[in-house]
C-alpha cells in the first residue's frame, strides 16, 4: 500500500508495483482502488503516530538532535505488552470499519 504522494503516484512507481505485485497493490489506479480520507486501520496509524506525537510534544527542543533523541525514547517505551493489545485490537476496529460501511467510525464507542 502506498499514500497516493505525487512521489508514489508517479508512472515508473506505478508501473514498478505493477511489474513486482501485478494485482496485489493497494493505491490510486492500483489493482485495489484506496480511496482518499480512508479510515485509518493500521496500528502505525491509528495508535504510533498519536502515541509518539504524545510523548515527544510535551516539550521545546532546542536542537534537533535532542529532538531525535527524544522521539528514540519515546520509541523505547513501547513493550512487547502494548504491541500486543494494540495489535489484538484490530480485528474489532475492522468490524467498526465495517459497521459503519467504511465511513469514519473513529468518533464511535
Amino acid at each position: 500500500m502506498h499514500d497516493g504522494a505525487p512521489a508514489h503516484y508517479a508512472s515508473n512507481v506505478r508501473d514498478w508495483l505493477d511489474e513486482n505485485f501485478p494485482g496485489r497493490w493497494i493505491g490510486r489506479r492500483g489493482a485495489l482502488d484506496w480511496p482518499a480520507r480512508s479510515p485509518n486501520l493500521t496500528p502505525a496509524d491509528y495508535f504510533l503516530w498519536g502515541y509518539l506525537k504524545d510523548i515527544v510534544y510535551q516539550k521545546k527542543y532546542r536542537s534537533l538532535s535532542s529532538l531525535k533523541q527524544s522521539i528514540i525514547s519515546a520509541f523505547s517505551t513501547i513493550d512487547s505488552d502494548l504491541c500486543r493489545k494494540v495489535c489484538e485490537s484490530v480485528p474489532e476496529r475492522l468490524q467498526k470499519c465495517i459497521d459503519a460501511n467504511g465511513r469514519q467510525f473513529e468518533h464511535l464507542n
